[in-house]
């Protein structure tokens, strides 16, 4: 039996905007809009907008889901790359994580077997087919978000590694800042069924900060980059 791909919840809206897809991990991922070279210097000197829909989302909650996380010695609430990606604590019984696309079975897993070893109440909730997951990339991004979140993103305030709930343009998402070398970068994860609402609302806000849309391949070699 053919295996069917999964679509981000704005898939249509890339295909209009004439996004050049290839299958990533089971996914239909906008590779490129136009040129890839456009796409990176439209990150590094306004704000590039990018859909991450497919990469894995867990959320792991309970009293003892800190002292689970810390005993394994991992990257929590710094914003930095664990053995199962990039892990958040939101507060001090809840923990957000992110894996590779299609990398969150095997985190799940992983979570669960240890949450069972230390004999814990401990819940982790795949969230990645509920989920949306946009990012605003580059020096413009911050200015772009104060304009529909109330958060202070000052880097006193939110510096690099910083996850919070907040409301973006009147829905609820986790902004997570997670800096591109020495470019400023936002993640908005929220549900899938407004993403597309997030989604065009970003654009018409962003349109006098020049933002324009990037695919797969300029987000990976900004996330390469040193």
């Amino acid at each position: 039996m053919k295996r069917l791909t999964k679509l981000s919840p704005i898939h249509h809206a890339e295909e209009k905007w004439q996004g050049q897809f290839e299958e990533q991990a089971g996914w239909q991922v906008v590779q490129w809009f136009s040129s890839v070279e456009k796409e990176m210097a439209v990150a590094r000197n306004a704000v590039a907008l990018c859909d991450q829909t497919h990469r894995g989302k867990l959320r792991i909650e309970g009293r003892a889901a800190g002292a689970m996380l810390t005993s394994e010695d991992l990257a929590v609430n710094a914003g930095k790359k664990s053995r199962y990606g990039f892990l958040y604590r939101l507060r001090s019984d809840l923990f957000f994580a992110w894996t590779e696309a299609d990398g969150e079975a095997a985190a799940l897993r992983e979570f669960n077997e240890m949450a069972n070893e230390a004999d814990s109440l401990v819940t982790v909730t795949n969230m990645t087919q509920g989920s949306a997951e946009l990012w605003l990339i580059g020096p413009n991004s911050s200015r772009l978000l104060s304009r529909l979140c109330s958060l202070d993103l000052h880097d006193s305030q939110f510096p690099n590694g910083t996850a919070k709930q907040s409301s973006v343009a009147k829905t609820s998402q986790l902004l997570v800042r997670q800096d591109m070398s020495k470019i400023p970068a936002y993640a908005l994860i929220g549900a899938r069924s407004l993403a597309s609402y997030v989604w065009q609302t970003l654009f018409e806000v962003g349109k006098d900060l020049d933002l324009d849309l990037i695919g797969q391949k300029a987000f990976e070699q900004l996330t390469n980059e040193k």
